[in-house]
């Protein structure tokens, strides 16, 4: 049995049986990621459904520490005073599919260092300035908020009618602009003032990630059954070449010698 697929020892075949084995690992390792962030995605809906309870922001984001990962998507509640001085315009913003801007600014703590508190969303007017919208309010306030992870630094930070422009809400871009030290995380206020909208929940299409997940899955499993395909084919096409062979060769032998 083994002899009549000797030729599977060949270069060619030897190459393709490599390629496919490349193949199929990539597949499976693309597999257990995608996976990966379906439990992960999952995992931060399981958050935002079940977080109702708050907690002060000294208990979840303590100040010069990093942030932990398990407070992503829970809500804290922070009391301080707002600057308005260092308030922060969120350029090409989306919510509940309308453009529009972020309204961010900083609430300084008890201790002196800050969180951003993302106030609310202001629909655009589609003149490209941004629109009136409410002033923070003066003396201090709690703030009820979602802890959001800051996002990576894109585009440039620039000042505009007294207040900062910027179309990412990075710690990296925004903390040089602003005179005290920065919580490891912003917050969205969750009942924002009239004239703001609120931040809409965000949501994760984990069932998304575990279908790729099973996609990839299935196509590492398809690789050894095409290969096994393609070998049996090959040796189907040997047998027919050999079979053809045969009538040429006893032909020749019955003529004899010319």
């Amino acid at each position: 049995m083994l002899q009549r697929y000797r030729f599977v020892f060949t270069p060619r075949w030897v190459l393709l049986t490599l390629a496919g084995v490349v193949v199929m690992v990539v597949c499976a390792l693309l597999s257990q990621w995608q996976w990966g962030r379906a439990v992960q995605r999952a995992a931060a809906n399981e958050v935002i459904e079940t977080s109702v309870a708050t907690v002060p922001i000294d208990e979840t984001l303590p100040a010069g520490e990093a942030l932990d990962a398990d407070v992503r998507w829970t809500l804290v509640e922070a009391v301080g005073v707002y600057d308005a001085d260092g308030e922060v315009v969120l350029r090409a913003q989306t919510n509940e599919g309308l453009n529009g801007f972020e309204i961010v600014t900083p609430l300084v703590l008890a201790d002196g260092t800050a969180v951003l508190v993302d106030r609310g969303f202001v629909a655009s007017e589609n003149t490209g300035s941004v629109p009136d919208y409410p002033a923070p309010p003066a003396g201090e306030v709690a703030v009820t908020g979602r802890v959001y992870e800051y996002e990576e630094a894109s585009g440039g930070v620039t000042e505009v009618d007294g207040h900062i422009e910027a179309r990412r809400l990075s710690d990296d871009m925004l903390g040089p602009h602003l005179d005290y030290e920065l919580r490891s995380a912003w917050i969205a206020d969750v009942e924002p003032a009239e004239g703001l909208t609120a931040l809409e929940t965000p949501t994760f299409k984990d069932w998304q990630n575990y279908s790729y997940a099973v996609q990839w899955a299935l196509f590492a499993a398809l690789v050894p059954i095409g290969w096994t395909v393609l070998v049996r084919r090959e040796r189907k096409d040997l047998d027919e070449a050999a079979r053809d062979a045969e009538p040429a060769a006893s032909d020749a032998e019955a003529a004899g010698p010319v």
